[in-house]
């Protein structure tokens, strides 16, 4: 026979709020380390390449300079 308690279906339901908030950090470090990755690359074009994507030297640095936490 199945027994099942509130304190089982607790346990469950922890544990699957732990999952999920162990997803939404691994979601965001790796949010955080692409757009760091990205700023890098920015940094790095040359002009003919900002003038390509309409962005000037100045707005590619400010952009680059902005921690990986700033959107």
């Amino acid at each position: 026979m199945l027994r099942t308690s509130a304190f089982a279906i607790r346990e469950i339901d922890l544990g699957q709020a732990l999952v999920q908030a162990v997803i939404k950090v691994a979601a965001t470090l790796y949010h955080w380390q692409d757009r760091a990755a990205q700023r890098r690359a920015l940094a790095e074009l040359d002009q003919h390449a900002l003038q390509d994507i309409g962005v000037s030297r100045r707005e590619a640095l400010a952009e680059a300079r902005k921690p990986f936490w700033w959107t």
